[in-house]
């Protein structure tokens, strides 16, 4: 190493200590210094902490331009009553812990939030509640955003009047890590957001999706809690998607979904629950998803697959107990593979003991099939004659695809049943209980 890059690593050193030596702490509150946190910002330099004490204060509109930690200790309260944004980050590595941000009002004008992040980069959001916020945290243009272990409580009420509690614009490297998320219109949303990551969340009853993501490519979501959300969660036109150990449950309704895939490709989803949906999984125009060792039990539907999907491979998953495992509006031309699947509704046997079974299985029920075209046909579900339908098409297939069927079931028996909550199947228009719909 030549004495030119001893100097650069001496100089930097240095002026890692001078900035340390140079940061202050600043302290607002009752006694303190400052009584307004936007004093306490205003005299602040790049490197400082704020430190804000217990109490409500009357700032909004606060705008974090330096490279400055607002850390709230006791809870202290930011209170837009009705306002707009409480706070603004426009700096680098600005962070935000410990604060109550609360009142931000409905705004049919322009997205008004708890925290706005605005093309500012390595930004952290931790440990803060945001307590009836139209949005949460709103970021745009940002890069490497953190945003960790918050709680956030929405507005509830109409789609129309209520934000989402973590949402980013073309933003690049975001994380979303631990937070509890609940009455907002999306619990996370996602748009032009890509290379990023969700884990370890909890988006439950929301207005809309507990997450909504959209042309967002190369993202990771793993071991998600979402339930009781009104439709369920939206993954549209992305790519390259992980989507590992999450939990969808009990999101039902007249158009809800366990998670709706629209337009994905290339994408992993592999070792999730899917238990007491109305619709476990529903797959339009998606192509090359690899779909693995998943749980599907007690929905309604487990699989809807739209016929515009191709080349998808369903294996290792297993189902039982839903009313109907997979519904498929027939293409003679299908292209998607089921192998190694459990399926409980299973009737062929293993002479040879091998844990396989000795004939295919083919997933896809008549009746279910006139069903999406045929609503009403609902009444006619556990009768003599939908069976001998179903047992008609099975043996000689019309209205589903001859090449749809497991050339390997597992038998039932092979594997330990997986222990969930839950037991019964909501019916397919969503309710749950003992209805008609229920599996046997």
């Amino acid at each position: 190493m030549g004495s030119a890059a001893h100097s650069v690593i001496a100089v930097a050193i240095i002026s890692v200590i001078t900035s340390a030596a140079a940061a202050d702490t600043l302290s607002v509150g009752a006694g303190h210094p400052f009584s307004r946190i936007a004093d306490a910002l205003a005299r602040a330099h790049d490197g400082d902490v704020i430190s804000v004490g217990a109490g409500s204060y009357p700032d909004t509109g606060l705008v974090i331009s330096k490279r400055v930690s607002l850390e709230g200790h006791g809870w202290p309260v930011l209170d837009a009553r009705g306002g707009g944004t409480l706070i603004d980050i426009r700096a680098d590595g600005a962070k935000v812990s410990g604060m109550v941000l609360r009142g931000v009002g409905t705004s049919y004008m322009k997205e008004v939030g708890g925290v706005w992040i605005t093309g500012a980069a390595d930004v952290t959001v931790a440990g803060n509640r945001f307590e009836k916020d139209f949005f949460g945290v709103y970021g745009a243009q940002a890069r490497r955003a953190r945003i960790e272990g918050n709680s956030f409580t929405g507005l509830g009420g109409k789609e129309s009047s209520n934000g989402n509690g973590v949402h980013f614009w073309k933003s690049d490297s975001v994380r979303v890590i631990g937070n509890s998320i609940r009455g907002h219109r999306d619990g996370i949303y996602l748009e032009f957001t890509g290379n990023s990551e969700v884990t370890g969340d909890t988006c439950e009853g929301n207005v809309r999706y507990g997450l909504h993501f959209m042309y967002s490519h190369g993202n990771r979501y793993l071991g998600n809690l979402f339930r009781r959300n009104g439709s369920g969660v939206a993954v549209m036109y992305s790519r390259d998607v992980d989507m590992r150990g999450n939990r969808f449950e009990e999101n039902w309704g007249a158009a809800s979904y366990g998670l709706l895939l629209k337009s994905i490709s290339g994408s992993r989803i592999e070792d999730n629950r899917f238990v007491r949906n109305t619709v476990a999984v529903f797959q339009e125009g998606s192509s090359r998803i690899e779909m693995r060792g998943n749980l599907f039990r007690a929905n309604g539907w487990a699989l809807r697959i739209v016929a515009d999907c191709d080349s998808s491979r369903f294996e290792g998953n297993r189902f039982e107990g839903n009313t109907f495992d997979v519904a498929y509006n027939a293409s003679p031309d299908n292209t998607n593979v089921f192998s190694g699947n459990v399926w409980d509704k299973y009737q062929g046997w293993d002479l040879d003991k091998d844990g396989i079974g000795d004939v295919p299985h083919r997933p896809v029920e008549l009746f279910p099939t006139l069903m999406q075209e045929h609503p009403q046909a609902m009444v006619l579900l556990r009768s003599h004659f939908v069976t001998l339908l179903n047992v008609l098409e099975r043996m000689f297939p019309t209205l589903s695809p001859a090449s749809l069927q497991d050339e390997r079931p597992i038998m039932p028996s092979a594997r330990p049943r997986p222990v969930v909550p839950g037991s019964a199947a909501p019916s397919a228009s969503g309710r749950g209980g003992s209805s008609a719909m229920e599996a046997s």
